[in-house]
Order: C-alpha cells, then structure tokens, then sequence
C-alpha cells in the first residue's frame, strides 16, 4: 500500500495480509482509472516467484473479485508479473467475458418474453449492474440473472420461464401457489439443462430486515436503460445505491465484490442526486444501512466522497457498524457465525417491534433450507416451527466446538 496507507498492524495474519490488500489494491486501482502505483508497491514488496499465486486465486474467488484482480495485475509491470503468470490471469478475463457474453444473450432473449407476455421487469445485478457501474463485461463475475417483479405477476412469470425451458429449484412447503409466496427471501430460483440460472424476486431484501425498499416505490421511478442494444429497466441510481447497500448488509459484508459494486455505482452514477437517496434512506429505515456502507467503502477501496455525503454518514453508530463490517470482510476464510450475524442485523432495529420481527423471523419461521432437506406432509407443516430454531442451536453449538478445538 501507498505509505501514508500502511495501517499499524497487518489486516490478517502475516500468511494473508497480501493477498487481501492485492484485492484492495486491484480495485483501487480500478476505481482510480488505471493508476496502480500503490498496486506496483505492494507487488514489489514480495519476488515474484516466492508470492502464493494460488493463495491469491483462492482468496479473489472467495471475494468473487476475480476478474479485477486479473484486469489490474495482468497490466502491471512486466517484472511484478511472471509471463506465465500473466497469460494465466488473461486467460481468466477472457472466460468470464465469454460466460457474461452468454448470459447476455439470455438477458435478452427473455427480457423479450416477459414483454411480449406485458410483465414488467427490472433487471439488477449481473450484466445490468455490470455495464452501468464497472462499463465492461469482463471486469465483473456473476452466476445468475436477478430479474424483480411485481407481485402479482410472479405466477406469470414462473410460467414465462417454463415455456423458455426453465424449471423451479427452490424447494417450497407443497406445490401450491400459496407455498411459492411462503418464503420469507421473496425469491424463486429456476434452471435451464444448459445450466443457466435466474432468480425471480417481488421484493428487493427478505422480509426480516428492519430496512425495506417498496416494491411499488422501485418501479415508479425505475428507468428505461439501453446498453449493448438491450433496452431494460433499472432501478433509479438512488434506490440503485440503497439496494447494493442493503445486499451488502444482508449477507453481512462477506464478500469484497459486493463493496466493490457500491464504490463503481456512486462513481459511474453521475446523475445520483445524494439529498433524494438520504430522503429515500430516511423513509425506509436504510440511513444506518447508507451510512455505514458508504464508511465502509471509503476505509477499504478510498472511496472519495463529497463533503455532504461525508456529513451525512458522520454518525457514532454508523462508525461502529463500519468497524463491524470490516472485521466480517477481512475474516480469513471462516464463516460468520450465527449469533455474530444476528447481533448485527440487530443494530439496524429501529424499535422493539423491528427486533421482535426480526428474531421471530431469523429463529421460528421455516425457510427454504428446512423444506429442502425435510419433506414433511402438509398436516404436519407446524414441526417446521420447533425445526428451525433446533437447526439454529445446532449450527451454533457445532461452530462453538469448532473453534474450541481450534484453540485448544
């Protein structure tokens, strides 16, 4: 890192720190258009030949921050970067150009389903996100199409991507159409023999979380947007930040990809208007969610942010949840702990009926992991309520040994 950078103490054991501030630094890199010349300092730290190659593939997958990784390194300084080395990460560029280009043409074809069948969509994340924020295919990875709609429509569009030869893989309490909006993620999976992906959502976040961006609200100010010829709507850049934000938050910052999805949107956004997203953020209880987010990405990537927006997140709770944030981003590998993300999400109650909720929500009601791995008859649906919280003392108490054998 540059020296006024260099924090006090390495940001994980000795064995790690490099790799994960190699994928600070590649996104960095990006973000600062191309100028890596804290990139080529960290690189000259370590020969190439004595640097863990393999360790840094495994720590970006992980980060799902490959193909920044790859872009920033593979135009290094010949003499950082071995030849071989080099082809390698390339190489990685161009298949997942190829993967994204396929889920592209995908995009397309079934966005053109749901119109002539007049079910309106907005398109987030994978190939939509990717060229809005990051401007090219090949520098961000995804694995499904995330497509919302309106509740209403979530029948038709089941039956949309049934006729494109998708079939239902979430698992559901029984075949009814009532089971299919039971869960709690708002979301259904599907799956084509070709192994394409899509997930349909009717609301943005699961409907434990304090913080809750409407539907209704996502599509009156969506946008008609055109990329590579394809036509699609998105969320307005306001309700685009509060959403990756929120997503972040959901799965409790355990991937640096996610972070690097808000610092590429607020910087390609140029037409975010800041005082409507904290009005929006107010309104629907994400301000603490924006404001710690938004910290987040300006300790980790530098993200410059404008002196108003530095303001508005200058908040004694949000400092904390940020320090929260980034000890869950730099963890070494091992998954969060139940309980840790819990007491996190906890944070973001705005009284005792968001805790209340919460709780009941994350600890009785049945979800789509119970379903899946235990069949039960629809007289006896109620056991579902004494498996999941049993499920959930389990997964803690095994955790705990673990990591007590760990340490013993």
């Amino acid at each position: 890192m540059c020296p006024e950078m260099l924090p006090s103490k390495p940001l994980l054991d000795e064995a790690r720190w490099s790799e994960i501030d190699l994928l600070c630094e590649s996104a960095r890199t990006f973000l600062n258009r191309g100028e890596g010349a804290c990139l080529r300092m960290l690189l000259d730290q370590k020969s190439p030949q004595s640097f863990d190659w393999a360790a840094l593939e495994r720590t970006a997958e992980r980060h799902a921050m490959m193909p920044l990784v790859a872009n920033a390194l593979a135009h290094a300084d010949a003499n950082l970067v071995p030849p071989e080395i080099r082809e390698w990460l390339l190489e990685r560029l161009r298949l997942n150009l190829c993967n994204n280009l396929m889920f592209l043409a995908e995009w397309r074809r079934l966005l053109h389903a749901f119109n002539t069948a007049g079910i309106p969509v907005i398109s987030f994340k994978g190939p939509a996100l990717t060229l809005q924020a990051y401007g090219d295919l090949a520098l961000r990875q995804f694995s499904d199409l995330d497509l919302l709609v309106n509740c209403v429509d979530v029948f038709k569009a089941r039956d949309v991507l049934a006729g494109e030869g998708y079939e239902l893989r979430s698992a559901v309490a029984d075949g009814s159409h009532a089971a299919l909006l039971r869960s709690g993620n708002c979301e259904l999976g599907f799956a084509n023999s070709q192994g394409a992906r899509i997930e349909i959502h009717w609301a943005a976040l699961h409907r434990m979380f304090p913080f809750q961006l409407p539907v209704e609200e996502l599509f009156n100010s969506a946008r008609l947007e055109q990329r590579k010829g394809i036509s699609f709507l998105s969320l307005s850049p306001e309700y685009q930040l509060l959403y990756l934000c929120a997503h972040g938050t959901k799965h409790c910052w355990s991937r640096l990809g996610w972070l690097c999805d808000v610092a590429c949107h607020v910087q390609a956004a140029r037409e975010l208007d800041w005082k409507l997203c904290f009005s929006l953020a107010d309104a629907t209880n994400c301000d603490l969610v924006l404001k710690h987010s938004l910290l987040l990405a300006e300790q980790v990537l530098r993200l410059d942010l404008p002196a108003s927006v530095s303001d508005y997140c200058a908040d004694a709770k949000a400092r904390t949840l940020a320090k929260t944030a980034r000890a869950f981003l730099l963890r070494d590998g091992d998954s969060l702990g139940k309980v840790e993300g819990l007491r996190y999400y906890l944070a973001f109650a705005k009284g005792w009926r968001d805790s209340a909720r919460l709780l009941f929500e994350r600890l009785l009601v049945p979800s789509e992991t119970e379903w899946k791995h235990l069949r039960l008859p629809r007289t006896l649906h109620c056991l579902y309520y004494v498996i999941r919280p049993a499920r959930f003392v389990w997964e803690h108490l095994f955790k705990a040994a673990v990591q007590f054998r760990r340490e013993g």
